[in-house]
């Protein structure tokens, strides 16, 4: 069987070509900037992002000789380093939220062939992932003893990798008041896996409410008592856990005022390949145990995404120092994650995701010789 390989640049060109057109024709996306235009910025963004987001100042000048580029953005000569970061910083961001939701879109239309997906349903990790941004040069970002920085929290549907639900918190929000501030009616019917961060029986309840299961560890400090056992799978999982209890509990204590009592969870308790033990809190009593160990598993795809983006799509380095640029970074970010989550169906397995990443750059900024 022949390997498949990087499409050519006609045929990257035109998956994304009308992505980007159509989020440029956003309304009020080229107010104040009619020499720059909209669908011309989104395109160098883009390839900056994908070269890893070093500098502006290194793109601006990678681009300069890609006359080929810039024409095709109907430019009739290079823009000046000045206009580039000007746009970067004061452009809405209306635009790339557009092209970040044609992304996800064609995305979703991909589908996803994780046959634990199909099996159990609706599931998204939770979790946040803190920027670091600088003092002097970003004072919006400091919030009393708290560093200097932001909280970027997403859902991620974990079949298909598709994230959702991005915000940005300054430093002194935490998880569980992220979550507790979350609109949750869209998320009926699905199942959230986060961590001990947004832990709290109060949210228990309230997610309840709401029609939304959750899989989460047990709080070490957590009051709870057992009303009914279930039989545990004999031998481990796939993954090489071994299940010890599986039980029917009540969390929560009537003398805490702060909390909640919280009846009819399940509690599994396992250890891992290391003897480690491990106690996971569910209100799926439909799922095996190892179904459920398996979900909490998948949560560290979140973990690696937050990597993914920050490591090799540049979001340690936003395009400016103000709110808006560094809301723009983060947008950036994760289109290119969905533009290459397009391309992955493409992708070697015998090639790593960052030689892909490499790949497909370089054949996009190949001089155009098939037009």
């Amino acid at each position: 069987m022949v390997a498949s390989r990087v499409p050519t640049q006609r045929q990257l060109r035109r998956r994304l070509e009308p992505l980007v057109a159509q989020a440029a024709a956003t309304p009020g996306a080229d107010r104040y900037r009619k020499h720059f235009t909209a669908e011309a910025h989104l395109w160098v963004l883009i390839l900056h992002t994908l070269w890893g987001g070093e500098s502006l100042r290194r793109t601006h000048a990678r681009l300069a000789p890609l006359a080929h580029w810039w024409r095709r953005w109907q430019l009739p000569h290079w823009i000046s380093l000045s206009q580039l970061a000007r746009s970067s910083t004061s452009r809405p961001a209306a635009c790339a939220e557009a092209l970040l939701a044609e992304a996800v879109a064609a995305a979703r239309r991909q589908g996803s062939a994780d046959p634990l997906w199909r099996k159990l349903g609706r599931a998204a990790a939770l979790d946040g992932s803190f920027l670091r941004l600088s003092a002097k040069l970003s004072p919006w970002c400091v919030h009393g003893g708290y560093a200097p920085g932001v909280r970027l929290q997403a859902l991620l549907e974990l079949a298909p990798q598709i994230p959702d639900r991005l915000r940005l918190t300054l430093a002194d929000t935490n998880d569980h008041q992220a979550l507790a501030s979350m609109d949750l009616t869209p998320w009926r019917g699905w199942t959230l896996i986060f961590d001990l961060g947004y832990y709290g029986h109060q949210q228990f309840v309230r997610l309840r409410e709401h029609g939304v299961s959750f899989i989460t560890r047990l709080n070490a400090q957590a009051h709870w008592t057992v009303t009914a056992t279930r039989a545990v799978p004999l031998g481990p999982t796939p993954d090489g856990d071994v299940v010890l209890a599986d039980w029917t509990v009540t969390v929560g204590s009537p003398n805490n005022r702060r909390g909640a009592v919280v009846p009819g969870l399940r509690l599994i308790i396992s250890h891992n390949r290391a003897g480690v033990e491990q106690r996971f809190l569910t209100d799926r009593h439909d799922l095996t145990a190892t179904e459920v160990l398996q979900l909490y598993r998948k949560r560290w795809q979140i973990e690696l995404f937050f990597r993914w983006l920050k490591r090799q799509l540049g979001l340690l380095r936003p395009f400016g120092r103000s709110p808006e640029a560094v809301w723009l970074s983060v947008l950036l970010a994760v289109i290119v994650a969905m533009l290459m989550a397009l391309l992955e169906p493409d992708r070697p397995p015998s090639i790593s995701r960052i030689a892909w990443l490499g790949q497909v750059v370089t054949t996009l900024t190949l001089p155009v010789t098939d037009d």
